[in-house]
């Protein structure tokens, strides 16, 4: 089995969950490409480490969510919106067991009994999750709105016009204490 002491999310990441090891610690099981293995943290210091590499933090994005997305449950993040990676979770992001599924790597679903859904994911893997059908994919839908929106918003950035007008002179003053004097 592969363990690594750190790792950053990529386009190969199809999702994270947690896994304790034999000791109790809460480790974090990625699926990349054809591969999986275990890195030696947790699923959201994993997730706040890649954040931080591109400029942001986990909190950051689940603030950025909240204000596009409007007051929902288990907000959807972007990690990388010029890679095409954007995470959402199945449950809150506090219980070990969240699966964090990246976007581009879902394909279909279908009902597996009442509370069971199984999910075709890139690379032929298929995820049985514990979940309704309808309700992991409008967990999917609100991450599909995320990145329409947030890529709407980078495509036409806000423009302001600012009208010239006379501003202030600021001039420095004379002695050994400078002080500015502002004339307008």
């Amino acid at each position: 089995m592969i363990i690594l002491d750190n790792y950053i999310i990529n386009e190969e990441t199809v999702l994270l969950t947690g896994e304790y090891d034999d000791f109790g610690n809460l480790w974090t099981r990625v699926i990349e490409g054809k591969k999986t293995f275990l890195v030696r943290m947790p699923p959201i210091q994993l997730i706040n480490k890649t954040l931080l590499r591109l400029g942001s933090n986990f909190q950051a994005a689940r603030q950025s969510s909240k204000d596009l997305l409007g007051e929902i449950h288990m907000y959807p993040i972007k990690i990388n919106a010029t890679l095409g990676i954007w995470l959402f979770p199945t449950k809150s992001f506090n219980k070990p067991d969240c699966v964090w599924f990246s976007l581009i790597h879902i394909g279909k679903t279908r009902a597996v009994g009442i509370r069971k859904t199984e999910i075709m994911l890139s690379y032929g893997h298929s995820f049985c999750l514990g979940m309704r059908e309808n309700a992991f994919n409008n967990k999917r839908h609100k991450a599909q709105e995320l990145r329409e929106l947030i890529s709407r918003n980078l495509r036409s950035p806000l423009i302001f016009y600012v009208e010239p007008r006379k501003g202030f002179r600021i001039i420095e003053g004379q002695g050994r204490i400078k002080k500015y004097r502002i004339k307008e």
